[in-house]
């Protein structure tokens, strides 16, 4: 009987220890990467920067670069047109983690070049601004100032909702935009006396123009179904189909699921400019 009680003891002992939680230790990861940011000045002048981060422990560099754009690599170039400080971050990440290191610089001058580049002249009015309105004489193709196209080819016109006395188009018929280099790449919409404001990128190399924070005049049929594609709207990225001193063409690709279709937006100058 004490034989089988030392027994019964046992196994109750060898169930009860492989029961308790057992303790992986944790795998060494190695230590946490660090490093800081160098900034030199390009070959293209002051407003133009070299920016390096000299990292340890770490494969990925993310750049915020205090400009309103984004970057990746451990050395970067960026642009800082206009004169003031600018905060650069750098997010550098490892193995054990990540890690945002920043640095401040001051740009002394705006660039005197900025004004005469192409394409920001033609949208600003060489920086003094421009304010650009509907074309309502638009005449290819006849009249429209905003309208749906194929989203394979942006010349390829499909429906003008101006002409079928669509979607609300007489409250944004007299709208204007306007575009000003005052201190900041400065971007203003008007509608109903109203101003809203933003700031715009603008891409001679990919021919886009972005608008943040605020963004162009649009039509919609009702609160629940709208014509354009909103997701896509929302980016605030348009490709430049035509920018000079005369007319500016936006267009926007609307495809996605529920959307098959581009839009463009046609403007000429305002004649007080």
């Amino acid at each position: 009987m004490k034989q089988l009680t030392y027994i019964l003891t046992l196994i109750a002992a060898t169930l009860l220890s492989s029961c308790e939680p057992q303790m992986d230790q944790a795998p060494d990861l190695g230590p946490s990467p660090s490093g800081e940011v160098s900034i030199n000045d390009a070959a293209q002048g002051e407003n133009y920067k070299i920016l390096t981060v000299n990292a340890q422990n770490a494969f990925m560099y993310t750049w915020d670069l205090g400009n309103g754009l984004k970057a990746h690599g451990e050395t970067v170039e960026s642009y800082y047109p206009f004169s003031g400080s600018y905060t650069i971050k750098c997010t550098i990440s490892g193995k054990a983690g990540s890690v945002t290191v920043e640095k401040n610089i001051t740009i002394n001058r705006t660039d005197p070049d900025l004004a005469s580049m192409p394409g920001i002249k033609e949208l600003t009015n060489s920086g003094a601004g421009r304010t650009w309105v509907f074309y309502h004489d638009n005449p290819d193709p006849d009249g429209a100032f905003f309208y749906m196209t194929a989203n394979y080819d942006w010349e390829e016109f499909w429906w003008d909702p101006v002409a079928d006395d669509c979607c609300r188009t007489p409250e944004i018929a007299n709208d204007s935009i306007r575009f000003d280099l005052n201190g900041a790449f400065n971007y203003t919409v008007y509608h109903n006396g109203e101003a809203n404001k933003g700031t715009f990128l603008y891409n001679e190399e990919n021919g886009t123009l972005q608008l943040v924070d605020a963004n162009l005049p649009y039509f919609e049929i009702n609160e629940e179904e709208g014509l354009l594609n909103q997701d896509a709207f929302a980016t605030g990225l348009f490709m430049i189909n035509m920018l000079n001193d005369t007319q500016l063409r936006l267009w926007q690709d609307q495809t996605s699921d529920d959307y098959d279709y581009g839009w463009m937006w046609v403007f000429t100058p305002a004649q007080t400019d």
